[in-house]
């Protein structure tokens, strides 16, 4: 059965995400922030100036993930078979964070 984007977008919830460290030990605004950073990336309309909406650019994105340290990031995501993306926050309380999700390459 296909499924249009429109599909996928909804189904999209934060509650979804695989949030690595104890999230509720940063400050409040922070967790906004980062929750804020979730929902835009995966809502937005043009991916990496594609013109193409993040589930359309991103074949099946899946495997949701926030992190708090790079390495982890790059170890956890290393132990799925598909292909990986991530985007990076700004400095929030002197600490990066990252998102992270698999989807399937097509060739090109």
């Amino acid at each position: 059965m296909a499924r249009d984007g429109n599909y996928k977008k909804q189904m999209f919830r934060f509650r979804d995400v695989d949030i690595t460290f104890d999230f509720n030990k940063i400050p409040s605004y922070d967790r906004e922030y980062l929750k804020t950073m979730v929902i835009e990336t995966t809502n937005a309309k043009s991916i990496k100036n594609s013109g193409k909406q993040f589930n359309v650019y991103y074949d099946d994105a899946d495997n949701f993930a926030l992190f708090n340290n790079e390495s982890k990031m790059l170890a956890w995501m290393s132990d799925f078979y598909a292909s990986f993306d991530q985007t990076a926050s700004h400095l929030l309380s002197g600490k990066k964070y990252y998102f992270a999700w698999t989807f399937h390459k097509e060739n090109e």
